[in-house]
């Protein structure tokens, strides 16, 4: 997942079934099952959440901070789903094991990201539970639902890979790469760099299954994977477009990510607009269309035949 913008909900609030208490993804767990969890995804030294001190910034400051880092949970609780339904089809195909432990680590890695980024939210606002205050919504994908043909599905792998590996996750590298660079303490630092180190595998992974699928499809199978290219290019360009802004609105610019002065304001985990637009200009020219390339794809004429 990315660090904010890159996977917007569906709008779709919870609804409590009559007798069953309603689940929340940041809701307690027996001590057992969180000993099991905290052995998987706390590989690293954890942030130290507890001593953080969100008191000596104003609520006006850190509330939109909290928030940024409640939807980064939400859409890293997102690619679990996402990565779980194409571990599904991809074991229903009889797809190597290999392929299937690679991905399980990402399903994983995922799980740890929603929690770092939960717990940085509510580290930032302490004054109530998150859950209490910020949406939750059901997660949905980006494509439709798996078709029932082993070819169909393939082809439909070929897509889930396109869009949440070699787009989601290589775009979330230099994203969390430039929010690690400008954020202003440690704590919160500490939790993207977390995160960060994860990213590279995720996007090398997606490239590579990306290739082993792409290898196994006819023509005609590959011609509609081409085409799906240009709608996946045109939708992360427009949920990255933050603000509004757009590539003709960047042209002449120099994109600088520089580490905060001694006189910078605080800075809690959230990026300005223009940078978030550039990352993914620059990302896309410099290193995804090149890679689609190299995969036998037109990567610039799916770029040009984008939809706007």
């Amino acid at each position: 997942g990315g660090p904010g913008g890159a996977r917007p909900g569906d709008g779709r609030g919870r609804r409590a079934v009559r007798g069953v208490r309603p689940l929340h993804p940041t809701g307690p767990v027996d001590d057992r099952l969180a000993t099991i969890a905290r052995t998987q995804i706390q590989r690293a030294p954890w942030p130290d959440f507890d001593a953080y001190d969100a008191s000596r910034h104003p609520a006006s400051l850190r509330r939109p901070s909290a928030r940024q880092w409640w939807r980064r949970a939400r859409e890293e609780y997102g690619s679990i789903h996402e990565f779980t339904q194409l571990a599904h089809v991809l074991t229903t195909l009889r797809a190597p094991v290999a392929l299937l432990a690679g991905l399980s680590r990402l399903i994983t890695d995922e799980a740890r990201h929603a929690t770092l980024a939960a717990r940085m939210a509510e580290a930032l606002w302490p004054e109530a539970p998150p859950a209490d205050v910020f949406e939750w919504p059901p997660p949905s994908t980006p494509w439709d639902a798996p078709p029932a043909d082993d070819a169909a599905k393939l082809a439909w792998v070929a897509d889930a890979l396109m869009t949440s590996c070699c787009l989601g996750e290589t775009l979330s590298r230099p994203l969390f790469e430039a929010l690690a660079t400008v954020i202003t303490e440690p704590v919160p630092e500490a939790v993207v760099r977390q995160i960060l180190r994860d990213e590279h595998l995720h996007a090398a992974f997606g490239w590579e299954a990306l290739g082993w699928t792409l290898a196994r499809l006819d023509d005609g199978a590959r011609d509609e994977i081409q085409r799906r290219l240009a709608r996946r290019l045109a939708g992360f360009e427009r949920s990255c477009a933050v603000g509004g802004l757009a590539l003709e609105d960047l042209v002449g610019r120099e994109l600088v990510v520089a580490p905060p002065g001694p006189d910078a304001p605080p800075n809690l985990g959230q990026l300005d607009p223009e940078t978030y637009a550039m990352v993914f200009y620059a990302t896309l020219e410099r290193e995804i269309l090149p890679r689609f390339d190299a995969l036998g794809l037109d990567a610039m004429r799916a770029w040009r035949a984008r939809p706007r």
